[in-house]
């Protein structure tokens, strides 16, 4: 009895790691058109939603993907009381949010487009990092187009931050960079050149990629300087800036 209550329990535990070790990405699509129209053709309203979906795990898929879906909410969605809970809500809101508009204006012809396309860009048994392209225009001079990166801690689903994943030193080496690229004395002010850092201090960006060889450090347009300036990407080899990493030395595919 002893015996069978031992490998009893050794199934529970080898069942256990599995379901952990299961953790895995599915892709999913969500996709609504205004009177069925093409998007291919022009003049077309729609909406276009791919995303990572994770499946499996001990709760960490379930936490990743609360994340994953706050974030295309909160992408498209621009109401501010009422919103939306599901992405699939969000799709319908938005074709209808335009119908109601051109009705109210009758001369309002523009279509209003937005596609965002996520992915896996990394994954080990420590981080994940999620990719997401987003193209969204509904009126204006020009339409928004942002890259947005999310970091994971595994084993838990807990969004990661900078210090999570450099020493407090990796700013300093950062900005050095920084400066010397954009041509701006260590001694100047940083918004010397038109920047608009937020009290005249460099920071690094909300959105850091991570790749099994690089670390991309992304500002959008308009998070450090006008629109007109663009993004400002920063990449690093792992192997030039390894002292400064908290990320696992080695990481598995």
């Amino acid at each position: 009895m002893a015996l069978v209550a031992i490998g009893c329990a050794d199934e529970k535990k080898e069942s256990q790691n599995e379901v952990k070790k299961g953790l895995s990405f599915s892709s999913k699509t969500i996709e609504k058109r205004l009177d069925n129209c093409k998007p291919e053709q022009g003049e077309c309203t729609f909406i276009s939603m791919t995303f990572p979906v994770a499946e499996n795990g001990t709760g960490e898929s379930q936490n990743i993907n609360k994340h994953i879906e706050h974030f295309l909410i909160n992408t498209i969605d621009y109401q501010d009381e009422g919103g939306v809970e599901k992405p699939e809500e969000l799709a319908v809101n938005f074709i209808k949010n335009y119908k109601e508009t051109a009705q109210e204006f009758p001369e309002y012809e523009l279509p209003w487009e937005a596609t965002i396309n996520g992915k896996v860009a990394y994954k080990d048994a420590n981080l994940i990092s999620l990719k997401f392209n987003t193209d969204i225009f509904t009126g204006g001079a020009h339409g928004y187009r942002s890259t947005r990166y999310m970091n994971f801690n595994a084993e838990n689903g807990v969004i990661l931050e900078s210090k999570d994943l450099f020493t407090s030193e990796f700013m300093e080496y950062v900005e050095k960079d920084f400066r010397k690229k954009q041509k701006i004395a260590m001694a100047e002010n940083i918004n010397s050149t038109g920047m608009f850092f937020e009290n005249d201090e460099f920071h690094l960006p909300i959105n850091i990629g991570v790749t099994a060889e690089s670390i991309i450090l992304h500002y959008n347009a308009y998070e450090i300087a006008p629109y007109s300036a663009g993004n400002f990407i920063m990449t690093y080899p792992r192997t030039e800036i390894e002292e400064f990493l908290k990320l696992s030395k080695k990481p598995k595919a």
